[in-house]
């Protein structure tokens, strides 16, 4: 596609060029969504039929990027998955591109995976541009635990299992390491409460074996999903204790983006099976969908 490019850095504007003074293009910040194209909202559609300048993350799928119109430019500003050689652009560079396009008086989408405001930096970026005088739209978007949770039939809260709350949290930090939260708290809540780890399954074997020694239960369910939403979702069903063998198992052909789903409605997809008389329950899937 010759609108695509992957820049270094947002510098394109010639020193002490002469510039014709333009007001100020608006940016929307929008959410594509958890990989499946038919789970973007209408206006998110509507802002990408609109755009001439997206900025988008690396795992955005061409049945997205397609909405886009074939004059508009699309600026790859992700990481690509697994490559430790690329960095993708920094997100003060991110920041610097979506301030050049708008100062040019071009319609900026800023198109991130899932939802802006889920673990997303999307609150970054509203700062970043605020302060420079841009008030920018926020177009929500299903966040991934959202879609695998309807994908996979594991849902969040069920009266019946017991469970009454949801938790999202990060299974890492910025700095690759174990996060710093309440871990009693997810431990002793494990029994009624759906805790749903994103960018988690690096650190499975610390999370279970952490999660334990709090007081959690092995025999806790828990679901581990893969691309979800997409042709290429797989999940897992197991324990909390039983998870990091199966890990070991599995490492090495799981490539994709992965959610941990902790709680009794792990187990759902199973209740479904039985219901269904001992014959394995598959859900329905309508339509095509690619990879994010």
């Amino acid at each position: 596609d010759p609108r695509v490019h992957f820049p270094s850095s947002p510098i394109g504007m010639p020193l002490g060029a002469a510039m014709e003074v333009v007001a100020l293009g608006p940016v929307a910040l929008v959410g594509a969504g958890p990989g499946d194209p038919e789970l973007l909202t209408l206006r998110a559609a509507r802002r990408l039929a609109d755009a001439e300048v997206v900025l988008h993350d690396n795992l955005i799928s061409e049945e997205v990027l397609n909405l886009v119109p074939q004059a508009a430019e699309l600026i790859n500003v992700g990481k690509r998955c697994g490559d430790p050689k690329d960095r993708g652009l920094q997100q003060t560079e991110i920041h610097d591109l979506m301030l050049l396009h708008s100062k040019r008086g071009r319609r900026v989408v800023r198109l991130k995976c899932g939802d802006p405001f889920v673990f997303g930096r999307g609150a970054e970026e509203v700062e970043f541009l605020v302060g420079h005088g841009i008030v920018p739209e926020v177009v929500p978007g299903v966040t991934s635990a959202l879609g695998a949770s309807s994908s996979c039939q594991v849902p969040l809260t069920h009266r019946s299992f017991g469970v009454n709350q949801v938790r999202f949290v990060v299974g890492q930090t910025k700095a690759k390491e174990m996060p710093d939260m309440d871990w009693s708290q997810i431990a002793r809540d494990a029994a009624k409460q759906t805790t749903v780890f994103y960018m988690g399954f690096k650190f499975v074997h610390n999370i279970c074996e952490r999660l334990q020694k709090e007081g959690a239960a092995a025999e806790t369910p828990i679901a581990v999903i893969e691309s979800a939403t997409t042709p290429a979702e797989r999940a897992f069903y197991t324990t909390l204790g039983e998870l990091p063998e199966l890990a070991r198992k599995h490492v090495e052909e799981i490539t994709g983006p992965v959610l941990m789903m902790l709680g009794p409605t792990a187990a759902f997809p199973a209740h479904l099976e039985k219901l269904s008389g001992g014959r394995p329950f598959k859900r329905a899937r309508v339509g095509s969908c690619d990879d994010c």
